[in-house]
């Protein structure tokens, strides 16, 4: 377990994460290529798709294309995170091919000047799960308020 990732790993991340500019970068750099990214419920919960963006994607690229190549033109600058908490422990599925993952629970804010003018200030949670040899993120589930993004949306 020596290889695992740490609350620093996980701090570093988010680090690159406040400036809007990076995100790009830093998806790259700690986001697996064939990542799960699941935002808020997905198309087959009982409330059916919550947000144009909501759903599972199952690469990088699928998540790039589906969730923020929508969403971040809204924005003047992009959203800049700043994270509010992390906890990272080992994970604890049952699944055999989880013994080499660590999964980090982190809790952020997000700032943003939309394009309308108005300001955006929304809470999130992700639940990652990094491999620990590639240190990469390759499960990953996002919730946040639906309702102010389907707002940003109606703008």
């Amino acid at each position: 377990m020596s290889n695992a990732i740490t609350t620093e790993d996980v701090r570093t991340w988010f680090r690159g994460l406040e400036n809007a500019q990076d995100t790009l970068k830093v998806m790259q750099q700690y986001v697996d290529e064939n990542v799960v990214w699941t935002i808020s419920t997905s198309a087959d919960g009982p409330l059916g798709k919550t947000t144009p963006i909501s759903g599972t994607y199952d690469s990088r690229e699928a998540f790039v294309k589906g969730a923020m190549a929508p969403l971040l033109p809204l924005f003047t600058d992009g959203i800049h995170l700043s994270l509010t908490d992390v906890i990272v422990q080992p994970s604890e599925n049952n699944d055999p091919s989880d013994r080499h993952l660590t999964k980090a629970v982190v809790e952020m804010k997000g700032t943003a000047t939309m394009k309308s003018g108005k300001d955006w200030n929304n809470d999130y949670a992700w639940v990652i799960y990094f491999n620990n040899e590639t240190k990469k993120a390759v499960r990953v589930k996002t919730y946040f308020d639906s309702a102010a993004v389907n707002k940003a949306f109606e703008q």
